[in-house]
């Protein structure tokens, strides 16, 4: 019975022992299924498997497993670089909101908006470049002039946005034509033609759905494909720091960039990132204008300050339009607020700080639509602070026949300054749409121009010239706020008695002499040719008349002598005034610090700390001893 007792014992701890055994190996075996699959899950998170097919446009690429391999190694290399990857993304998501639209209108497939800030090239068969930085589309000179893009000693227009992506656009759609086959002009648009015509890519790819990639000869297709596989991927969940609006100044012609940072109040070093393309210090005169890049909640901000400084620095004449009367009787009226005019003997009322369309339609006490209708607009175009618009119908013609275009303006801008409904002018002028003025054009106000009679163009003094003087002397005099004794505002007085006398002899028939005090420069307008003279309507050819030689009777120095003379004048006893009564600090440069963050600090503008410190630049290096006026 022992025996037997024992014997039962052992069996069942033996058999104890081996559910035991069993149990342990159980959870060693699904432990390590478990990370395994953990491992897998995570390399496929990071890495996505690359399929033997992938979509592009209305093309499908098809791969074998060396192209396949050579695409997994390309988009390990560009997730390896974490800040060059964030780097693109920041860049992407900016300029998709500019990019989608402009292909879309142009009829290109979107999955080509990829290339914006792609920049390798296939330069041959064995090896891959890349492209100049800031240039964007892979566009290089070749393609860039094929398209009449404009690259000279003044700009580069592959850099900037806007014209390199119509640029390419065209560039893509003429490759379609050519190629009759969008994997065709994809390949031909990031390598070298000879490569296209070695592997016979038109032939063999020609209206063909399906394009076979079996050899490394494709590099510029394959990275491309890894390219765009990885920004797929990261996009979606993508986060900017800050979001940011791309903002096309346009009122920038013949001003620097750190004078439109001044006038915008953005940094000077984030425009000259984003507008590479500009190779001189004031903007030509062109199509391409200044790129702001502005944080979302200060893009109404922005846009304001634009329109604030609209056409700053430009010396114009007034022409005597639009005629203004301030109106009591409809200010009496109006029990809504706003100040109202006479525009032209129309009804108006002048737009304010943070004035939109539909306040300015409150104020008036009419409907939007109406508002929008009188005044050629759109119901969220931006209101310039300032001016006077409509708030009845516009008349159907002018009261004068003829405008003469001058810098900037446009056909709204004439509209409105005659008040004469858009609709008309476009009749007048033979427009089918709206379009850019060029300066000189002349423009009927009145009557359609015949179809037998050309357009005409008054030559137009350079205005571009007159604006770079006036912001030489801008930076260079600056006004100074002294308190001076009663000496010293009699030698001033004297003086202006003696500018008055030279001012006297200055003035000639249609020529006006502006002195500044605060600039102390002599700016001379040229204006228009006047209405009186454009009434020659029989004339065959309108010729501006030319500036006009100044004449002095009876003196022994000529005017510009005594102008200068009195400049000279002028500056000494501001010099004196200033080392009287200015008092001054001085500040050491920190590491970090900007020019524009300085002159926040100090209450004071940047044009200040450039002349007191003859500064080139707003770029200051650390340690430096500026001179600041308190």
């Amino acid at each position: 019975m022992i025996n037997i007792s024992l014997s039962m014992v052992l069996v069942n701890l033996k058999m104890d022992l081996r559910a035991l055994l069993n149990t342990v190996l159980s959870v060693f075996l699904f432990f390590c299924w478990g990370v395994k699959n953990s491992y897998a899950h995570t390399s496929k998170k990071n890495i996505p498997l690359i399929p033997y097919e992938i979509k592009f446009a209305d093309v499908t690429f098809q791969l074998n497993d060396v192209t396949r391999y050579l695409i997994q190694t390309e988009l390990k290399s560009i997730q390896a670089n974490k800040q060059q990857i964030q780097n693109q993304l920041d860049q992407f998501s900016l300029f998709l909101p500019i990019v989608e639209p402009i292909l879309k209108q142009q009829g290109v497939p979107d999955d080509f908006k990829f290339l914006v800030v792609y920049n390798k090239y296939q330069s041959s068969i064995e090896k891959s470049i890349n492209l100049e930085n800031g240039v964007f589309w892979c566009l290089d000179k070749q393609k860039a002039e094929d398209v009449d893009l404009l690259m000279n000693v003044q700009l580069d227009e592959r850099k900037h946005l806007i014209a390199s992506t119509k640029g390419a656009a065209m560039c893509l759609k003429r490759n379609q034509v050519l190629y009759r086959n969008w994997g065709s002009t994809l390949f031909s648009h990031i390598s070298d033609k000879k490569i296209l015509s070695l592997l016979e890519i038109n032939k063999k790819w020609a209206e063909n759905a399906f394009v076979l990639l079996d050899s490394p000869a494709y590099t510029a297709i394959l990275q491309f494909l890894a390219y765009k596989i990885a920004i797929e991927k990261e996009f979606p969940a993508y986060k900017p720091s800050q979001p940011k609006i791309l903002y096309e100044y346009p009122y920038s012609v013949g001003k620097t960039l750190n004078r439109i940072a001044v006038d915008l109040k953005v940094e000077p070093e984030v425009l000259q990132e984003y507008n590479q393309w500009l190779i001189v210090q004031k903007v030509p005169d062109t199509e391409c204008h200044v790129l702001v890049v502005v944080p979302t909640n200060r893009y109404n901000e922005v846009r304001t300050f634009a329109e604030l400084s609209r056409k700053t620095g430009l010396p114009t004449k007034d022409l005597g339009f639009p005629v203004l009367k301030r109106d009591e009787k409809i200010n009496k009226t109006k029990v809504k607020g706003g100040v109202f005019y006479l525009i032209n003997d129309i009804e108006g009322i002048q737009a304010e700080m943070c004035d939109i369309v539909v306040t300015m339609a409150y104020k008036a006490g009419i409907s939007i639509e109406k508002f929008v209708e009188y005044n050629d607009m759109k119901e969220n175009d931006l209101l310039r602070v300032g001016q006077v618009y409509y708030i009845q119908k516009k008349a159907s013609k002018a009261s004068v026949p003829f405008h003469v275009v001058r810098e900037g303006e446009t056909l709204w801008d004439i509209s409105q300054t005659y008040g004469v409904r858009l609709d008309n002018l476009l009749e007048f002028n033979r427009f089918e749409t709206v379009q850019r003025l060029q300066r000189g054009r002349i423009i009927w106000l009145q009557t359609t121009r015949p179809k037998n009679k050309p357009i005409e163009y008054i030559e137009m003094p350079d205005e571009l010239t007159e604006i770079e003087d006036f912001m030489q002397t801008e930076q260079a005099n600056l006004p100074t706020k002294v308190f001076v004794d009663s000496s010293q505002v009699l030698s001033e007085s004297k003086l202006n008695i003696e500018d008055s006398k030279i001012q006297q002899k200055k003035s000639v028939k249609n020529d006006d002499l502006l002195i500044n005090k605060d600039l102390s420069k002599e700016i001379e307008n040229n204006s228009p040719p006047l209405v009186k003279e454009i009434r020659k309507e029989q004339s065959k050819s309108i010729n501006l008349p030319k500036k006009l030689e100044d004449k002095t009777e009876n003196s022994s120095l000529k005017p510009e002598d005594e102008l200068a003379e009195y400049q000279k004048r002028q500056q000494s006893i501001t010099v004196e005034k200033s080392n009287q009564n200015e008092v001054f600090v001085s500040h050491t440069v920190k590491k970090g610090e900007t020019l524009f963050r300085i002159s926040v600090n100090y209450n004071v503008s940047i044009d200040d700390l450039w002349s007191l410190n003859d500064l080139s630049s707003t770029i200051v290096k650390v340690g430096t001893v500026l001179k600041i006026k308190r």
